[in-house]
């Protein structure tokens, strides 16, 4: 199992989510964590290759986890990453 949990998330959500949106559901957790969890991805990847990376941040917290999912769930369930939804069209 996980840890943080899927309602863990959430709650970190809660925290840096704007007032104008809905709360978040487990989908937005989801989409959330996983994009993060890519952007670590290719921080570490440019690192390996010697570029810049400029537009990527690295991991904002301290952990002992080298899994980048894990890494995410950790940051988002903290309250470390604001998230923006795209309006609807």
């Amino acid at each position: 199992m996980n840890k943080p949990t899927a309602d863990e998330i959430i709650l970190g959500l809660e925290k840096s989510r704007d007032e104008q949106m809905d709360h978040p559901n487990r989908y937005t957790a989801v989409m959330v964590t996983a994009k993060r969890a890519r952007q670590i991805n290719s921080y570490y990847r440019s690192l390996g290759e010697g570029g810049v990376f400029e537009d990527v941040a690295p991991p904002l917290i301290t952990t002992a986890s080298r899994n980048y999912l894990t890494i995410a769930m950790e940051e988002v369930a903290r309250g470390e990453i604001t998230y923006r939804l795209r309006p609807e069209v």
